[in-house]
């Protein structure tokens, strides 16, 4: 016959079983916690995308304009903006200011003569554009310049064959994001266009005559009101 285990014999017994026990339990728990640190599609993973996600730039739904100024050049600007025309201003061919009626900020589009021959001699003499750090770019089909002068201010700058210089000048005070979205699309979609009462035979000969490719040839429109 087997011998009755004793009392401290049961006692040691029971506790070996218990801790046995907890060890388990608490391996379980350690391990899924682990588990779903690692594991891709988890909740630690969907608290990662979550946070990236906030960090990613406010998206705005622009209903879109096209504005084509006698000066020679078009763009495409959100409806909902205002555009000042400035006609009091007899120096520059056009001086163009958009804003919004919601949001601090504008900015600033000028078309004049200018006295460089080279973007690039604009970026390194011209008093504003010379206070920042310039990126060489393409706007129109044409080398152009693009100047980051702090605070979220941006000015950029192309000259054409007749020496005519267009600016566009970012000063969005508090609403960065939404000016950058503006401002991202006025420099994307800007082009040269014919001049009020030009031809569109004498426009595409002046237009072949720049040394580019990929030039868009667009024919005479009506300028927006």
């Amino acid at each position: 016959m087997m011998k009755k285990l004793s009392k401290k014999k049961k006692y040691f017994l029971l506790a070996g079983v218990g801790l046995l026990g907890l060890l388990i339990g608490l391996g379980l728990v350690f391990g899924k916690n682990i588990y779903r640190r690692l594991r891709p599609g988890d909740e630690g993973a969907k608290e990662g995308v979550l946070a990236e996600k906030t960090e990613e730039k406010e998206e705005f739904n622009f209903d879109w304009a096209l504005w084509e100024d006698p000066a020679g050049f078009s763009f495409q600007y959100p409806r909902q903006l205002e555009v000042d025309v400035h006609p009091e201003d007899e120096v520059y061919y056009s001086h163009l200011e958009l804003t919004d009626a919601e949001r601090s900020g504008l900015i600033v589009i000028l078309c004049n003569d200018t006295e460089y021959t080279k973007i690039s001699d604009w970026a390194e003499g011209d008093e504003l554009a010379r206070m920042g750090s310039s990126l060489e770019t393409e706007i129109a089909s044409m080398p152009a310049r693009k100047v980051a002068l702090g605070n979220g201010r941006e000015l950029a700058g192309l000259i054409d064959r007749d020496l005519v210089l267009y600016t566009l000048d970012k000063q969005p005070e508090e609403e960065e994001s939404f000016w950058q979205a503006v401002y991202n699309k006025l420099i994307q979609s800007f082009r040269l266009i014919p001049l009020e009462g030009e031809s569109e035979e004498a426009f595409n000969q002046w237009l072949g005559d720049f040394d580019t490719s990929g030039v868009d040839i667009v024919a005479p429109v009506e300028v927006i009101e």
